[in-house]
């Protein structure tokens, strides 16, 4: 199977390139400059019409959407451990519903904290005010899951990954992540898990050969 993951160094496919890694399986990396709005261009609207990452390319087909990827890889290389699994229909389908909250509600507010001048041609600080009432209404929700343990208990998830990714590009707009400091914990036992360091070690290299700087935290 030939794979190919088109992604930016620092943006959410970081959470599918560490899903890669962890899978164990051979890829390629194909970087989209979104600094120069290379996501919008007609080369590469033609592999994903939604203009942004990430895509994965298999055997020439594409997918969108980091969740639907996720699920993918989680049943083509289940030995990974990426999702919890469960006989009862109910618990089966919860990790499918983090995966989504992570990205229609978590992912939204968390934009709004970080590039509020995205969601309006005025003044940005109203809609920056409300990505932090919501991104903090949820915090208390994930501070309290990953308190002393990963998301799903004994062993971490790509939903670790994927919520350790929102509250660190938060953070980094401004939100208070240290008011939280069971999310501070666990993400300092996330940056140790070896698939996402190499992760970021392969954002890094694709960082330097494209000349882009400031893009890995």
């Amino acid at each position: 199977m030939d794979l190919t993951l088109f992604y930016f160094p620092g943006a959410c496919s970081r959470v599918t390139m560490t899903a890669l890694e962890a899978a164990g399986v051979a890829y390629h990396d194909r970087l989209v400059n979104i600094r120069t709005d290379e996501q919008k261009s007609a080369d590469y609207r033609r592999v994903n019409p939604k203009g942004k990452v990430p895509a994965l390319a298999v055997d020439g087909r594409i997918m969108t959407e980091n969740a639907a990827i996720l699920v993918f890889l989680d049943r083509l290389f289940p030995a990974a451990g990426l999702l919890p699994h469960s006989d009862d229909p109910v618990a089966e389908i919860a990790p499918l519903s983090d995966l989504l909250w992570c990205s229609s509600t978590l992912h939204p507010a968390m934009r709004q904290i970080r590039a509020p001048d995205k969601f309006t041609t005025g003044d940005p600080a109203a809609v920056k005010a409300d990505g932090m009432g919501k991104f903090a209404a949820e915090a208390t929700r994930i501070a309290a899951g990953v308190d002393g343990r990963w998301w799903y208990g004994e062993r971490w998830s790509i939903v670790d990954i994927y919520l350790f990714w929102l509250c660190n590009v938060a953070e980094k707009g401004g939100f208070p992540l240290h008011d939280y400091p069971a999310i501070i914990d666990h993400a300092a036992r996330v940056r140790a898990l070896p698939p996402l360091i190499r992760a970021l070690d392969r954002e890094r290299a694709g960082a330097d050969r494209a000349g882009i700087e400031g893009t890995i935290y």
